[in-house]
């Protein structure tokens, strides 16, 4: 279903990893140019610099062309209705799978600024039929388009940004959905039971072979499924949504279990970052301590704000420090040195790619064509007239 080469991405993958081992001395670079010969890889993908620009270039390309369509169409009234949106947004999805099947772009800019202006289009479009003529629907249809959109966007194409907003629609979804149901009250246990279960769904998920493409996807989402978990039970979000959705101005319900998750959530994180060997847990957790502090804060001005944020960053310093220290000798497996890369390569068998490349080249035998050296009967001692 991914629009991209299949093999051309795991030779990609290949490629980046044997790339890592030249930087750490391990292979030589004519190893990795016959690794790279055997296992090619046919994408356009410049470096980061042109990516930005050909980005802005087609953004800019885009809106024009869309923007002389619409005056074209501008006589009707076409250009104003939803319809057209969509079909300026089907334009702009035709050039994407154009680019990527036969000039072979892959994040090259291009088609990332026609994958994010055709999202935009679809989703314009999709908000300017449902809430015409100053109807209010409600929220929840366009969340759901907006989920159904980017889910197809982020299995077609991998992309970070659309799984990101396909994440985000599925969670504004599902809170709308329960808030109309069971009303808010009970919104904040149920965001974060949905919200943990996504980040077990891709931590299960996440590693099997089948969905190696998709790696970096799984990644995002495990990082905002996290940052929901912690924000379905802050106690500052929850005193703010009782205020704009119930009027209550009073002490929210179980706000000594909000206040205690505020506070204690991202330690939590911390700590099973560290037992689990886990990145994304313990680094989500270091930039969750500083929402607690600022929530703690306003509620209770013990200190001015720049004098508590100073030292909650000196106890973020400290936790960080603590941590290295902790991990400067490694502790199962787990260490704040640099990662060896080489170690994550044993299931590609790198050595046996590197021992066939070399063998590869080596001289073969001459074939047998009649003519022999040594043998002769003709001159010498002891030898015949044949030569």
């Amino acid at each position: 279903m991914i629009a991209y080469n299949k093999t051309w991405l795991a030779n990609l993958r290949l490629q980046q990893q044997v790339k890592e081992n030249v930087e750490r001395g391990n292979i030589s670079h004519d190893e990795f140019n016959a690794i790279a010969e055997k296992y090619p890889v046919g994408f356009y993908t410049p470096n980061i610099f042109v990516r930005v620009g050909l980005f802005i270039v087609t953004c800019i390309i885009v809106l024009f062309g869309d923007g002389l369509l619409s005056l074209m169409a501008a006589g009707g009234n076409i250009a104003e209705t939803g319809g057209w949106a969509i079909f300026l947004g089907l334009l702009s999805y035709g050039a994407l799978e154009l680019m990527i099947n036969a000039k072979y772009h892959f994040r090259s800019g291009v088609d990332d600024a026609l994958l994010f202006t055709a999202g935009c289009a679809f989703i314009g479009g999709f908000a300017m039929l449902l809430y015409k003529n100053n109807e209010a629907p409600g929220f929840l249809p366009l969340a759901i388009l907006v989920f159904l959109l980017t889910l197809y966007l982020t299995i077609r194409f991998a992309d970070m940004l659309a799984v990101a907003v396909c994440c985000a629609s599925f969670l504004w979804m599902v809170f709308l959905y329960w808030t109309r149901v069971a009303g808010v009250s009970t919104a904040p246990f149920i965001m974060m039971l949905v919200s943990g279960a996504i980040y077990w769904a891709t931590r299960k998920y996440g590693g099997k072979k089948e969905l190696i493409n998709y790696d970096n996807c799984f990644g995002v989402v495990q990082i905002l499924s996290l940052i929901a978990l912690y924000a379905a039970g802050n106690y500052y979000i929850i005193s703010t949504l009782s205020v704009e959705m119930m009027n209550q101005t009073g002490p929210v319900a179980f706000g000594v279990f909000f206040w205690v998750w505020t506070i204690a959530a991202p330690f939590v994180y911390i700590g099973f970052g560290l037992k689990q060997k886990n990145a994304i847990l313990l680094r989500t957790g270091l930039l969750l301590v500083a929402a607690g502090v600022l929530t703690f804060r306003n509620y209770y001005h013990l200190l001015p704000v720049d004098v508590m944020l100073t030292i909650a960053g000196v106890a973020l310093l400290t936790i960080v420090y603590a941590i290295m220290r902790y991990l400067k000798i490694p502790k199962h497996g787990f260490t704040c040195a640099e990662p060896d890369k080489a170690n994550a390569l044993d299931h590609l068998k790198i050595e046996s790619l590197i021992v066939a490349e070399t063998f590869a080249h080596t001289a073969t035998a001459p074939a047998n064509d009649g003519v022999k050296f040594g043998g002769g009967d003709f001159g010498g001692g002891g030898s015949s007239g044949g030569f």
